[in-house]
């Protein structure tokens, strides 16, 4: 089998662009909808309700509801901003360390159960009765 070394690859600004259209083309003019643009005319937007994607002009042009038919939504988001809340966890949520660098109670409580977990999954038991141990752990009463 021969081998052939395939000449080195050159990327050109047409790749890049290229790269960076999304998917769709924008409804009201037919151009790639991109998404890094320094542009804010030309920023991608999506519609709230269908999630067709437009340039953030084109939907302005367009009378600033969306041109698909049958949706007509007048609100839009900005694509890639996050659609659901972001979680957020500030130092006051976090529990207090002990003085003393010991640990607390509730923490000794939780080692112990789970020692004592380990212990018993190690202890010798028959197939059958892990086997009805699983059955009545997978029964939710209420």
């Amino acid at each position: 089998m021969d081998e052939q070394e395939m000449p080195p690859l050159t990327i050109t600004n047409n790749d890049i662009q290229e790269a960076n259209q999304l998917s769709l083309h924008c409804p009201i003019c037919a151009n790639p909808v991109e998404k890094f643009v320094e542009d804010t005319e030309l920023q991608p937007v999506v519609c709230a309700k269908c999630g067709t994607l437009y340039h953030r002009v084109c939907w302005e042009q367009g009378g600033g509801k969306c041109a698909v038919l049958g949706c007509g939504h007048d609100k839009f988001k900005v694509h890639g901003t996050p659609a659901s809340p972001v979680l957020s966890i500030k130092y006051t949520d976090l529990p207090r360390p002990s003085a003393n660098g010991r640990s607390s109670q509730q923490t000794k409580q939780l080692k112990e159960e789970q020692r004592r977990q380990v212990e018993q999954m190690r202890r010798p038991e028959s197939w059958l009765a892990r086997l009805f141990r699983w059955l009545l752990d997978q029964i939710k009463i209420g």
